[in-house]
């Protein structure tokens, strides 16, 4: 069959069906497209290619005929006009469709309805409508707002806009029937039949220097023109003065250099729709002028400011050394922060994110490995809004189809994580395939109480702009409980601080090559934005962030680290110096997966009774923690003001607790400050000194140490597990007394009728792990103890650290 995306060459470039095959020959099997695409992964040290897909596209249906004619595809270039009259007022408006340019108008409609419709029809919008009795008229809906649709919205926007073919937006479904397929993007190529459509990113060798040859266009289509394809210049500075073009006309880019900031864009309109993908056809072009300008940085697979660019050298733009360039936003520049999906547990877990926002896709066979008919593939996270291309386009290199997708779970209500939601929606809603969307009650609809019945009145951070999330929520999640879907297990627990619904999340994922659950933990909000200085509205998430990290430290186990962020924890370079080592001939015999690039342990972290006891999970919360909590914020960060030195501190604690009485809850452990290599491992040479991200290594602290836990500090002051509404208290650092929201800290755990629900307290700074074995020996769960705590809720140690708890 083939393929309308003509596939370049590529050290991968093996079709799912042939990597199906090599599986089959090496004594494989299970019939599993996501196996074969891993099998690639292990070798040839990952997904490669010139970006363009191969003639078997996972999930292609057989061509079918559509009875049905499509909804008609035009861009809108001069704004709409009403005239009214005495049955109501009819819009006109001028598109440049593919059977040319037409004055469409529509039947007389109220005035509410009008101005509605008129609100779509921006000059530079690609809408799509149903096709009146004459070729100038359309069919009004229903509801008349939805007579015209909005496909891509160009507007006077310079910034880049990407849309695969296949995936992505589309004109809209008729009847039983995806709409036409539309691709957008940069034109770098063009022929008497053909056009090539991209990103620009190219990636010309692995992070060893390994050469790739050809290099890789992960995210380039070439797609086949119809004889009389329809082109029109759009220009986006007077968008009446566009006009209809030829073929011969259409500018291509100059080159992929990433200096070259004129770049030609163009939206493409295709005959089919992706079921019929391989017999599709461009009918019409259309290409914008003036031409759309990059920022012209150099991008890498590898986050901005990653320690692996420091041996790259120096851009000969810009004159800087390429590991002191920050890559431009995702929301201006998308190919700035693309990467590689990759493969994390055999046929199960995968990242299919960014370089700088993650995004995970769980296969679950639902208990019955041997029936797929009931598999879930659950997509966490949604990464940046014009990202969606490379996400749907890097969930196709691993062999599966963005549209097998059955439910979206979402970790909190900011847009780089809940960006593509709507793009994705509208892509299944075209396919005519449900899906679910879960995510926290509390940041769709706010917090209006905690588990002990306190009431509170705190508005979520999903924008009241994003009405079709909220609509199409169809799940709330119930928090500290598991989700069981077979090899796959999922756990959500609510944790207010970096939005007031922030969740985080335990993956339980099957490993079929040995049998065993590991646990991967994903903390959902680890950003300090917007927590960074006591504020009226912020003080109780500043507390309930600082406890959440606390909580997780104490409760959780978690084997492996799945990052948010990449400059929370290094994933991407982890999995890029495995490709580096797999492409290494000399390792041609010894190839290793991710679950033997990742480390579980800290690498030099100490041990007790032949156990480490620093996890890389527990380590990656313990940075952020320590940037929420000490003093050594205020002086790296002119405008950081921690908790120990601004508060808010609890109430009643404003003056610490001297000789207070507390009950023991659990058995207590020891924390080791944090270490910045993360995920040293020898095996691989670009690990074997560990990972050191560019931000917050100011707490880098591997010879402190802290006793942490659980604990019914039994008192007689105020504090309930949350901020009281009105609280008001001074703030040292900033020398003035705020008026507190209300809000939870640790009462979002603690059940109904809890009088002093459990905080999960440390204390002060111990220079040894000596001194902290012997404050644990003295520690037994059950206990009631006698403490003092400063201010900020940290456990006093006397001169004799034995002496901390009496």
């Amino acid at each position: 069959m083939q393929s309308i995306l003509r596939s370049g060459t590529s050290s991968l470039a093996l079709t799912v069906a042939a990597a199906a095959a090599m599986l089959a020959a090496c004594g494989g099997g299970g019939g599993n497209n996501s196996g074969a695409a891993a099998l690639l992964l292990a070798a040839s040290g990952g997904t490669g290619g010139s970006g363009t897909t191969s003639p078997s596209t996972p999930g292609q249906t057989d061509p079918v005929t559509q009875t049905t004619p499509p909804r008609q595809a035009g861009l809108v270039y001069q704004a709409p006009v009403t005239e009214g009259g005495n049955g109501g007022s009819v819009v006109k408006v001028a598109v440049l469709a593919a059977s040319g340019p037409v004055t469409l108008t529509t039947a007389p409609l109220a005035t509410d309805a009008a101005q509605a419709l008129v609100a779509k029809l921006v000059p530079g919008n690609l809408v799509d409508w149903v096709a009146g009795s004459t070729a100038d008229s359309v069919v009004t809906a229903d509801e008349a707002a939805d007579t015209f649709n909005v496909i891509l919205r160009k507007g006077s926007s310079a910034a880049a806009q990407f849309n695969l073919a296949r995936y992505g937006a589309a004109v809209s479904r008729r009847g039983d029937e995806p709409g036409p397929m539309v691709a957008a993007g940069w034109v770098y190529g063009k022929t008497g039949t053909s056009v090539t459509v991209g990103d620009g990113r190219v990636v010309t060798a692995d992070q060893a220097g390994r050469a790739y040859n050809p290099p890789i266009k992960r995210y380039e289509e070439s797609y086949t023109l119809a004889p009389d394809v329809k082109v029109y210049n759009v220009n986006t500075a007077d968008y009446s003065q566009s006009a209809a073009s030829t073929l011969d006309a259409l500018p291509v880019t100059a080159n992929y250099d990433y200096a070259t900031t004129s770049r030609q864009a163009a939206y493409l309109l295709f005959d089919q729709n992706y079921k019929n993908a391989d017999k599709a056809r461009v009918v019409a072009i259309w290409y914008f002028t003036p031409t759309s300008t990059s920022d012209g940085k150099p991008v890498w697979d590898v986050p901005s400011n990653s320690p692996m660019l420091a041996d790259k050298g120096t851009d000969p733009v810009s004159g800087q050394a390429y590991v002191n360039i920050n890559a431009t936003t995702p929301t201006t520049a998308p190919y700035a922060r693309s990467t590689e999906p990759f493969e994390m547990v055999k046929n199960t877990m995968y990242y299919v994110g960014d370089n700088e926002v993650a995004s995970y896709l769980l296969v679950a066979d639902m208990g019955t490995p041997d029936d797929k008919s009931d598999d879930k593939v659950i997509k966490v996270d949604a990464g940046w809004p014009n990202s969606g291309y490379q996400y749907w386009k890097n969930i196709e290199l691993l062999g599966l189809d963005p549209r097998s997708v059955t439910d979206i779970w979402l970790t909190h209500g900011h847009s780089d994580h809940y960006g593509t939601v709507v793009e994705q929606l509208r892509m299944m809603d075209n396919a005519g395939k449900p899906v679910a969307l879960w995510a926290s009650k509390e940041d769709v609809q706010g917090v209006k109480a905690d588990l002990q019945g306190n009431t509170f009145d705190i508005t979520g951070a999903l924008p009241a702009t994003e009405t079709v999330i909220r609509a199409r929520t169809t799940n709330f999640y119930e928090y500290d409980k598991w989700y069981d879907y077979g090899n796959v297990k999922i756990m959500v627990i609510w944790a207010p601080g970096h939005t007031p619904g922030t969740t985080n999340m335990l993956f339980k994922v099957k490993n079929p090559v040995d049998g065993q659950f590991y646990t991967f933990g994903y903390h959902g909000g680890y950003g300090f934005n917007g927590l960074t200085s006591p504020t009226e509205a912020n003080g109780w998430l500043r507390l309930s962030y600082q406890h959440g990290f606390s909580y997780l430290q104490n409760s959780i186990t978690a084997d492996f680290v799945s990052p948010q962020h990449t400059n929370q924890f290094p994933i991407v370079e982890v999995y890029q110096a495995l490709k580096a080592y797999n492409r290494d001939p000399a390792n041609a015999g010894r190839q290793l997966t991710m679950m033997e690039a990742m480390q579980s342990k800290v690498y030099d972290s100490p041990s007790i009774n032949g156990t480490k006891i620093t996890s890389e999970f527990a380590n990656q919360l313990e940075k952020r923690r320590s940037v929420a909590s000490y003093k050594a914020s205020d002086a790296a960060n002119s405008s950081y003001k921690s908790i120990e030195t601004s508060g808010p501190f609890k109430p009643g604690r404003e003056n610490g607790l001297t000789s207070v009485p507390a009950r023991i809850l659990d058995d207590a452990r020891i924390v080791q400050g944090f270490v910045g290599p993360q995920n040293k491992n020898p095996a691989i040479p670009l690990l074997a000194n560990g990972i050191v991200t560019a931000t917050d290594q100011y707490v880098n602290d591997p010879g402190g140490y802290y006793v942490q836990v659980s604990l019914e500090v039994l008192d007689n002051g105020p504090y309930r597990g949350f901020i009281p509404e009105g609280y008001t208290q001074f703030s040292p650092g900033l020398n003035r007394s705020i008026v507190y929201k209300g809000g939870p800290v640790e009462s979002v755990h603690a059940a109904k009728g809890t009088i002093r629900p459990p905080e999960v307290l440390r204390t002060q700074r111990l220079g040894s792990l000596a001194d902290a074995v012997r404050i644990l020996g003295t520690l037994q769960k059950g206990a009631t103890v006698t403490l003092s705590l400063t201010p900020a809720s940290e456990i006093v140690v006397p001169a004799d650290p034995t002496k901390t708890f009496q």
